[in-house]
């Protein structure tokens, strides 16, 4: 069997831990010899210790089986890299035991949640879309039409484990609630496709701030992104270094010129309307 999942866009803001955007790029993982014998080509073997593996392992799928897979998700840059790979693994290792696919995807995510230790990119990749995540518990959101996401990233990564250190133990009442209502306005804004409210909603007091001092050039980034008017909404994406924008589409051609994008790596993404799901139970492609 071949599966893909799509890659995240978590936190957006204020949305810690609970908020993101599944991206057009996907985590392939595909249990075919054919694809195991591509190794060098695009596929990979998938080691023991990868997030796929693991999460294909959690979810009872056999330690011994060989696992090929190919993505172009940068690692350690805040696009979901494990998160769609824990999903993935775990969404193969069901499909493979017999579940159906929408038991596959309920349970799959449960397991992907609990291996990353925060639900939003899991959310994400199973469902796709705008997704919610409460615990085990997550909703998916339409996207309205007509939007793309322009992501840039510096050449070095971001360890998330890292990333959460340099943040503050304790939160302050009036941070809390400027976070929370916020958080809420995205969801406000997505459900009545009133995006004009976006800019606002992106702002944060739990963790993008720290984050970004941490981060100088993905702080300029951000700043340079924000001064552009066609620039819906953007955010430090996961833990960073990417820094997200939302745009509407053939707008961020303009903003791939400055100089300032020369300093790291930059594409234009569709929202990925689904999550995980089955490629081929035989392609070889």
């Amino acid at each position: 069997m071949h599966v893909s999942a799509p890659a995240s866009s978590a936190n957006l803001g204020p949305g810690f831990d609970c908020l993101a955007l599944a991206l057009d790029l996907p985590f392939e993982l595909s249990d075919s010899p054919a694809h195991h014998a591509l190794d060098g080509q695009g596929w990979h073997v998938v080691e023991s210790t990868h997030p796929a593996a693991v999460a294909y392992v959690a979810a009872g799928g056999n330690a011994d089986a060989q696992l090929s897979w190919r993505s172009p998700i940068p690692p350690g840059r805040g696009l979901g890299f494990s998160g769609a790979a824990r999903v993935a693994g775990a969404y193969l290792a069901l499909l493979t035991s017999g579940a159906a696919p929408t038991a596959a995807q309920q349970q799959a995510f449960g397991v992907a949640a609990n291996l990353e230790g925060h639900a939003d990119n899991a959310a994400a990749s199973t469902w796709g879309g705008f997704t919610v995540a409460a615990g085990e518990q997550a909703l998916s959101l339409m996207v309205p039409e007509g939007l793309e996401i322009l992501v840039w990233w510096p050449e070095k990564s971001t360890s998330t484990n890292a990333s959460r250190s340099v943040l503050a133990p304790t939160l302050s009442r009036e941070a809390a609630a400027f976070s929370i209502a916020r958080s809420s306005l995205w969801v406000a804004a997505i459900a009545t496709g009133d995006l004009s409210k976006l800019r606002v909603a992106c702002e944060d007091q739990v963790h993008q701030n720290e984050r970004l001092l941490a981060r100088p050039d993905s702080a300029e980034v951000l700043q340079e992104l924000l001064a552009n008017q066609q620039v819906i909404a953007a955010w430090l994406s996961g833990s960073g270094p990417t820094v997200a924008a939302l745009m509407p589409v053939g707008s961020s051609a303009d903003l791939l010129a400055p100089k300032l994008f020369e300093s790291g790596r930059s594409r234009v993404l569709a929202v990925s309307v689904t999550g995980v799901n089955l490629v081929s139970s035989t392609s070889n492609t």
